[in-house]
Parts: C-alpha cells; sequence; structure tokens
C-alpha cells in the first residue's frame, strides 16, 4: 500500500502563514519602537486568506497613535499562531519523511 503525501497546497499555505506572522511582528515591532517618535502613525495591516494560495498580509493606511496594548496581543498572537503553523510543517515534513521511507 502507497501512503498518501501531502499536498503541495498544504505546505505552500503553512509557508506563506509563517511569512504572514512574521509581516505582523515586524509592523508590531515598528509601531512599539516609533511610538515616542513625533508625528508617528501606528503602521497596521490584515491577515487575509487567499484559496489555493495561503495567507496574505495587505497593509492598511496608518491610524494614528500607537496603542502598546494592542500591539503586546498582535505579538502574543503571532507568536502562537506562528509556532503552531511551525510544528504542523514539522509533523507534515515528518510524516513525508515516515512515507518515503516506507517506499524505500
Amino acid at each position: 500500500m502507497r501512503p498518501a503525501m501531502i499536498s503541495s497546497v498544504s505546505l505552500s499555505s503553512l509557508v506563506s502563514g509563517l511569512g504572514v506572522q512574521s509581516r505582523v511582528v515586524e509592523t508590531a515591532a515598528a509601531n512599539i519602537a516609533n511610538a515616542t517618535t513625533g508625528d508617528y502613525e501606528s503602521a497596521r495591516g490584515q491577515v487575509v486568506s487567499r484559496p489555493l494560495q495561503g495567507a496574505a498580509y495587505v497593509p492598511l493606511p496608518p491610524e494614528g497613535e500607537v496603542d502598546l496594548g494592542r500591539e503586546v496581543v498582535n505579538l502574543a498572537l503571532a507568536k502562537h499562531s506562528y509556532t503552531a503553523m511551525a510544528r504542523a510543517y514539522s509533523s507534515i515534513a515528518e510524516t513525508e519523511k515516515r512515507g518515503l521511507d516506507a517506499l524505500a
């Protein structure tokens, strides 16, 4: 019996999700670093899902002063999302390896 391989769409969705969470962290970090800079407007973006392509980060217009509480929440959510996706990717890689080893 031949094991089923994970689709490339699943893997590319996970990889795009990892990239998106990195962008969320970069945005939050920039906002925190510039919170006390005069005339700095808080950068923001939105995570969107694209069918068969994975996730994307869409920059939105600046929105005024930095809300440090929101930035800390964004960092925490991005960390947990990134960790979950990295674990899923690792699990898929291990499953694929076992499947290929079984074929050998």
